[in-house]
């Protein structure tokens, strides 16, 4: 809620309080600091993330793509789309393929 309402401030702090993070938790904070124009520290929970084993979705890649367009972050973005189906086993779906056209036409 707090981060739809872009207070992300609040948001952080609900997250941080909360004893178990899954994805969905995950996804919620890495998306809403995206979405909010703060890419570098999307992708700092994305690293978290991965190190606290939790294994990412299709979703969590659409934040960490947006937030690497949002940045400036190209060869990042392109690092990360790659490796999406490699090291994570997921397939690119349209809003990957999108994220990525967005990331090539800044």
């Amino acid at each position: 809620m707090y981060a739809k309402c872009g207070i992300i401030s609040d948001a952080k702090k609900q997250f941080l309080e909360l004893s178990m993070k899954n994805e969905v938790s995950w996804n919620a904070i890495i998306n809403a600091y995206s979405k909010h124009g703060f890419g570098f520290e999307a992708l700092d929970l994305f690293d978290q993330m991965i190190h606290s084993n939790v294994r990412p979705n299709h979703v969590t890649l659409v934040g960490v793509l947006s937030a690497c367009s949002h940045i400036g972050l190209v060869d990042k973005g392109i690092e990360y789309f790659e490796s999406m189906n490699t090291k994570y086993g997921l397939a690119p779906k349209p809003e990957h393929y999108v994220c990525v056209v967005d990331m090539l036409t800044r």
